[in-house]
C-alpha cells in the first residue's frame, strides 16, 4: 500500500497486519493480495453480485432457523445487499489467480459485510464486536460449497443474454436466406467446384449450426440448477443445521428466480467439476460455428477484385496503415480471435476439471473466471457479427452469375440423364475448350434449349429430384 496510507492493525492466528484504515476488508484479503499479484485479473461483476446473493441468503436462511439475532441478521442483510449492489467494489478487487476453491474470494466477501455489519452496529471496522467474518457471515458454509453455488449463479445469470443474441441472429439469417433463397451460386467442396446450390440454402446451414448450439448450450446450462450448498468443507454439512441445505435452497431460488435442486450428494458436486466442463464445451461448440462462418465469409468477401466477391461485407474501418484504400473483413477478425479465446478458456477449463482430488476440486477460481469471461465475449461477439456484418452485408448476384456460368458445377445434374461417364467427357471437352458445359451440350445436340432449362432449373439441381433411371 502507498506509504501515506493510514492503516489500522488487524489480527489473525498467523499474526497482527497492517490494513487501509477505511477498507472494509480485513486480514485475509490483506494477505491474499500480497501473495497474489499475478495477472491484475479480477473477479466479473456478475460473480461478485452472485457471491453477495449467496451470502444474503446463507443469512436469512440462519434467521430463519433461529441461529442468529434478529439484529445482527438485518445489519448483515443490509450490508450482503450493499455489497450486491457494488457498493464495496474496490474492496473486492483480489487476482483471479489465487488461493485454490476460491477461499481468498469468500473470506474477501465475509470481512467486507462483517466490517460493514459491525459498523451498522455501531462497531469499528477490523474489531468484529458484534459480527464474526467467519461465524456470523460464514455460518453454515465453506469456500469449497459456496464458490462453486456462487459460480453457477452468475453462468446461469450469464446465458440468457447469450441465448438471446443467438436467437437474434438466427432471425437475421433467416430473412437473408429467404431473400436469397433462389439465387444460385457454386457449391464447393474441398475449395472446389462441386454442385450448385442457391446463397438461401448456404445461409441457412449457418443458421441450423447455431440454432443447434445454442440448444446445446441451454441444455448443458440446467444442469447447473444441481447445487451443493449446505454441504460445507466435504459435502457431509458439518456445522450447518439440519434443515439449513433445503431451506438456502429455496431462499436462493426465491433471489434469483431461478429453481435450484438440491444435489443428491453434495461431495460429489465439491469435486466434481463437469458441469462447468460441458457448458464450455457447449459454447466451445458455438465457437467452432463461428469460426467456420466467419471463414466462408471471408473467402467469399476476398478481392475487391482478385478474390471471389461473392459478397459484400460493410465496410467499418480502414483496413491498412500503408495501402490506402483497403478495406479488411475487420468484424469477422475479431469473432475469430474472440473464439480462439474461448477455445483457450476451454482448454484451461478441461484441465482445471481434471484435477479434482477426493473430496474437492480446488480450481474452481479459474473455471469460474474462463467460463464467465467466454460467455461474456460470445454474447457481445455474436452482436457484433449480426450488427456490424451480417445485417447489411450484400450479395453480388452478378459477380456470382458469372462464376457460377464460368464452372462446371451443374455437370452432375446430368448424370442422371446420361451417366458418370459421358457426363465427365462433356466436362473434359467443356474445359479443354474453354467453353460451358451448357454450350458443350448444345453442340453435341444431346438436349435442346428447352430440355435443358428444365435440368439445370433452381428447383432441378438444388433439390432431390424424381428420375426414370434405365
Amino acid at each position: 500500500m502507498p506509504k501515506n496510507t493510514k492503516t489500522r492493525t488487524d489480527k489473525d492466528f498467523l499474526g497482527n497486519i497492517a490494513i487501509p484504515k477505511e477498507a472494509y476488508f480485513s486480514s485475509h484479503t490483506a494477505r491474499a493480495k500480497e501473495n497474489f499479484q499475478i495477472s491484475g485479473l479480477t473477479a466479473p461483476d456478475i460473480f461478485k453480485k452472485a457471491l453477495g446473493i449467496t451470502k444474503l441468503a446463507a443469512i436469512k436462511t440462519n434467521a430463519q432457523l433461529k441461529l442468529i439475532s434478529p439484529k445482527k441478521a438485518k445489519a448483515i442483510e443490509k450490508a450482503c445487499q450493499e455489497f450486491i449492489n457494488g457498493k464495496f467494489d474496490n474492496d473486492f478487487t483480489l487476482d483471479a489467480l489465487q488461493a485454490g476453491a476460491g477461499t481468498p474470494y469468500n473470506m474477501n466477501a465475509n470481512e467486507i459485510i462483517a466490517n460493514r455489519a459491525n459498523e451498522l452496529l455501531g462497531g469499528k471496522k477490523g474489531q468484529y464486536e458484534h459480527i464474526h467474518p467467519n461465524n456470523h457471515v460464514n455460518m453454515a458454509q465453506s469456500s469449497n460449497d459456496l464458490i462453486p453455488t456462487a459460480t453457477r449463479i452468475a453462468v446461469l445469470q450469464s446465458i440468457p443474454p447469450l441465448i438471446s443474441e443467438l436467437k437474434k441472429i438466427e432471425v437475421l439469417i433467416g430473412q437473408k436466406q429467404k431473400l436469397y433463397k433462389d439465387t444460385l451460386k457454386v457449391g464447393r467442396t474441398h475449395l472446389q467446384d462441386a454442385v450448385p446450390i442457391t446463397v438461401g440454402q448456404e445461409l441457412d446451414s449457418y443458421r441450423q449450426a447455431i440454432k443447434k448450439s445454442q440448444k446445446f448450450i441451454e441444455r448443458e446450462a440446467k444442469n447447473l440448477q444441481v447445487i451443493g450448498i449446505g454441504g460445507t468443507a466435504v459435502g457431509t454439512g458439518i456445522t450447518s443445521d439440519p434443515k439449513f441445505k433445503n431451506l438456502i435452497i429455496k431462499n436462493l431460488s426465491k433471489l434469483t428466480g431461478i429453481h435450484f435442486k438440491k444435489a443428491k450428494n453434495s461431495t460429489e458436486i465439491a469435486n466434481n467439476m463437469n458441469a462447468f466442463l460441458n457448458v464450455s464445451a457447449a459454447l466451445r461448440s458455438l465457437a467452432i460455428n463461428l469460426l467456420n462462418i466467419s471463414s466462408d465469409l471471408k473467402i467469399m468477401n476476398s478481392g475487391p477484385q482478385a478474390g471471389l466477391r461473392e459478397i459484400t461485407l460493410p465496410a467499418v474501418q480502414p483496413g491498412s496503415s500503408i495501402m490506402p484504400g483497403k478495406v479488411n473483413p475487420s468484424i469477422l477478425e475479431c469473432v475469430d480471435m474472440i473464439c480462439a479465446q474461448v477455445l483457450g478458456n476451454d482448454k484451461t477449463i478441461e484441465i482445471s476439471a481434471q484435477k479434482s482430488q477426493f473430496e474437492l476440486n480446488v480450481m474452481c477460481p479459474i473455471i469460474m473466471y474462463n467460463l464467465l469471461q467466454s460467455t461474456k465475449i460470445l454474447t457481445n461477439g455474436v452482436q457484433m457479427l449480426r450488427d456490424k456484418a451480417l445485417k447489411d452485408f450484400r450479395v453480388n448476384k452478378k459477380r456470382i452469375r458469372q462464376l457460377f456460368e464460368n464452372s462446371n458445377c451443374i455437370a452432375t445434374a446430368l448424370v442422371p440423364h446420361i451417366g458418370y461417364e459421358k457426363t465427365a467427357e462433356i466436362v473434359k471437352e467443356a474445359l479443354e475448350k474453354k467453353q460451358s458445359i451448357k454450350q458443350t451440350i448444345l453442340k453435341k445436340k444431346l438436349f435442346s434449349e428447352q430440355e435443358l432449362q428444365k435440368i439445370f432449373s433452381v428447383e432441378a439441381i438444388t433439390n432431390p429430384l424424381h428420375i426414370k433411371r434405365t
